[in-house]
């Protein structure tokens, strides 16, 4: 049995990088890199990776694409099980001279096609999960059906501020919910990015009935709410070469922390900076070992 099993989607990732500094509205000499990417799927071989049992149900199409992502997974023992499209998405993101990622383009719209009754096959194995976790890709009649179903387990990751609102109609039957600024606002329509900005957010969404909520706020910290406490908590300066997938190494850490009953927000940031330091959207150095020796070389 899965310990996990998340339901999102799976991406070939597309990076492009200048070789000098960027110049918008010019053309930038560059060079491509290509890797696997999406939410889901990388919240997913985080989880792989740090000996946690998971399992993918992800949309896959029927192209040259869809052999990466299989092969890969066997290589770290994460279980895929698939939902047929036409075509495996795309997302293209632009890198500036920093590391960071200045814009990304997102061709998944065959992800919101899948509807619950695809996904009916595989009841038992949601059933039977101890965390569901999800991205916003999926649609809103398999969003709803999912959180509906699985409330009491129910970890989303909001990935965007116009994905975000698709949670609007179901934040009471969110267990755990992780966003940035940009999605928290736009799904609460208001918010200051300051302590008692961050504050006010976090009270709204434990009053629609979210049971806590992480927010990340980039180079400055990370916003920590629940029904019994709030905190803030700084973020740890190192030097970034790519941002692409931090958020998502930080949810794979606080559901690292969860299951093994362990500080959800150290653990959130320490998987974030392994995957700040690495090129990769997941870290291929990435282990529970590896996470363990971090939190105490940053002294989280």
């Amino acid at each position: 049995m899965s310990q996990v099993v998340v339901v999102g989607g799976s991406v070939i990732d597309l990076f492009l990088y200048p070789h000098q500094k960027m110049h918008l509205y010019d053309s930038n000499p560059g060079f491509m890199k290509k890797s696997l990417g999406g939410v889901g799927r990388n919240i997913a071989e985080n989880l792989a990776r740090l000996h946690i049992p998971t399992t993918l149900i992800t949309p896959l199409g029927h192209d040259g694409y869809v052999h990466m992502i299989l092969d890969q997974a066997q290589k770290i023992g994460l279980k895929i099980l698939p939902i047929e499209i036409n075509e495996t998405p795309l997302y293209v993101s632009i890198i500036n001279e920093l590391g960071e990622d200045m814009i990304g383009v997102a061709l998944m719209d065959e992800i919101a096609s899948v509807k619950h009754e695809d996904i009916m096959k595989y009841q038992k194995i949601l059933d039977e999960a101890e965390l569901i976790v999800l991205d916003t890709n999926l649609s809103n009649d398999l969003l709803g059906y999912l959180l509906k179903s699985y409330a009491h387990k129910s970890y989303v990751d909001a990935i965007s501020g116009q994905k975000a609102s698709k949670l609007k109609p179901f934040l009471k039957y969110i267990h755990t919910l992780k966003m940035n600024f940009i999605e928290a606002k736009t799904i609460a329509g208001f918010g200051e990015d300051s302590f008692e900005g961050l504050d006010q957010l976090g009270q709204f969404f434990i009053d629609q009935g979210v049971k806590e909520i992480f927010l990340t706020l980039g180079e400055k910290g990370v916003y920590y709410a629940s029904q019994d406490m709030a905190l803030f908590r700084s973020s740890v300066p190192i030097k970034v070469i790519n941002s692409t997938g931090a958020g998502d190494a930080f949810f794979a850490g606080v559901i690292y922390a969860t299951i093994h009953k362990k500080d959800l927000v150290s653990y959130g940031i320490g998987n974030a900076c392994l995957n700040l330091i690495d090129e990769h959207a997941v870290s291929p150095d990435l282990s529970d070992q590896k996470l363990e020796e971090t939190i105490k070389e940053l002294n989280l």
